[in-house]
């Protein structure tokens, strides 16, 4: 479960959809929550999207830390981003409790901090 992990913040480092689709099951549900309110999705091509829409304004975007780990009978992915969007830079975190069948991601909550202003 953890390659699944570690494809998952690849896929999201290198703002790759398709990447990021492919690590989700074709029922694939995702519920997150972020400073805007609860978002839920569901299909790979809906959930990548969806993740992939948050980064999509950055033009520098670079990976600050991350770590995969089990919980029991959960996938525990959590990542933190340091990016520029419009000038402006931010700081963002991001976990991911994921319940994993055939190595994909069938279940997936997920918690933002929001993109959080820091000094440049």
């Amino acid at each position: 479960m953890r390659s699944l992990g570690a494809r998952l913040v690849d896929a999201v480092a290198a703002q790759d959809p398709s990447a990021l689709a492919a690590c989700f099951a074709e029922d694939a549900q995702l519920r997150a929550l972020i400073p805007g309110g609860l978002r839920e999705r569901q299909g790979p091509a809906d959930s990548a999207a969806l993740i992939s829409s948050w980064f999509a304004d950055s033009t520098e975007m670079s990976l600050v830390a991350s770590s995969v780990d089990d919980v029991e009978d959960r996938l525990h992915i959590w990542y933190r981003f340091a990016g520029t969007e419009e000038g402006e830079p931010y700081l963002v975190e991001q976990h991911l409790f994921c319940v994993v069948t055939d190595d994909r991601i069938a279940r997936a909550h997920l918690l933002c901090s929001g993109f959080r202003p820091r000094a440049a």
